[in-house]
């Protein structure tokens, strides 16, 4: 019998994709979604219809995930865990509270997980989501100060506090918030608990979204990084640091195997030293694209100006037996099931 993988997150572009390559290596999944609509958008997915995977892959409703004991009953039976739920900056609305959209509900979702897991007994490790926000300093990541600093999986930076200037600097602040607080929880529970952690920290998360299903839902997201100056918008300076969504989602799939390394994080971040430049972007799609950039379906005109990053995933990279995908890999996956879905509206 497959081990029992309990996932949150599952309908959204990381978590999904996790739930496909969980199956394919031969894990059977317990799925918590918040509705049955949720569940069935999961099911939807092509590649999880194909795989056909009955009572391998199951469900469990948990509404609100921040009560306290949202987990308990739901992760009973499973022996690992991968947590990707957690808030995203598109979650913020105007007028609303940064502690109650972003920051609050990481941390809760976080703790909530761990503690489910304490009490469930049966778990060997909780893999979590994290970010590469989580442990570079704000400042230096959006100024690209860290040309000068390499920064790497065992690296933290402070918590951020408020005022925040803007909705991304409240989203870093949660993920610092959550790892922080993971850590802290470990430190007093080491003892008398059965599991390890991983985090994962990924850049940002480029590639197929295998939920969408209309161009226009393609635009959202980290995808737009991408096909915004490739549909001819015009984004401001942006981190150069990205990561292929199969290389995030296989790292927390080997992760599960209790032969890498616990109680540490690994940094998804595919480039090397020299980082993402997204303004590469426009040079991929003339390349592979060219019909689409003649017949004017992609404007291929916009603008997007990299912050440079100096970070060193490579030792992640070797622990997990992975070689990520280039950003150019990055660039044809995207754009080419953007090309899709316009075909398939049009």
């Amino acid at each position: 019998m497959s081990e029992l993988v309990f996932v949150t997150g599952g309908s959204g572009h990381i978590g999904s994709r996790v739930i496909i390559d969980a199956l394919q290596a031969g894990y059977s999944i317990c799925a918590a979604v918040r509705s049955h609509a949720k569940k069935d958008r999961i099911l939807s997915i092509p590649a999880i219809k194909k795989l056909n995977p009955g009572k391998k892959l199951e469900f469990a409703i948990v509404p609100d995930l921040l009560v306290e004991g949202a987990y308990d009953e739901a992760i009973k039976g499973a022996t690992l865990v991968i947590h990707v739920a957690s808030p995203i900056p598109d979650t913020h609305k105007e007028g609303e509270s940064y502690q109650t959209t972003l920051i609050d509900p990481a941390v809760k979702g976080t703790l909530n997980i761990l503690e489910a897991a304490k009490k469930a007994g049966t778990i060997k490790r909780v893999v979590i989501t994290s970010s590469v926000v989580a442990i570079i300093s704000y400042k230096d990541f959006t100024s690209g100060k860290t040309e000068g600093m390499p920064y790497n999986e065992k690296s933290r930076t402070p918590l951020l506090q408020e005022p925040y200037d803007n909705t991304f600097e409240a989203y870093c602040a949660s993920k610092i918030a959550a790892l922080n607080e993971s850590e802290k929880w470990l430190e007093q529970e080491k003892a008398s608990i059965s599991f390890d952690i991983v985090n994962i920290f990924p850049g940002f998360v480029i590639g197929r979204d295998e939920l969408v299903t209309d161009a226009q839902d393609a635009l959202r997201g980290t995808n737009r990084m991408v096909l915004g100056p490739v549909t001819g918008a015009e984004l401001s300076y942006t981190p150069g640091a990205s990561v292929h969504v199969r290389d995030v989602s296989l790292a927390h799939v080997k992760s599960l195997n209790l032969k890498v390394g616990g109680n540490q994080g690994y940094l998804l971040f595919s480039g090397g030293l020299k980082g993402t430049r997204w303004e590469e972007s426009l040079d991929f799609v003339a390349r592979y694209f060219p019909e689409a950039v003649k017949a004017g379906t992609l404007k291929n005109n916009g603008t997007i100006l990299s912050v440079p990053q100096k970070i060193d995933a490579s030792a992640s990279e070797k622990a997990l037996g992975l070689k990520y995908l280039s950003h150019e890999e990055q660039v044809t996956d995207v754009v080419g099931h953007y090309l899709e879905l316009l075909a398939v509206s049009s």
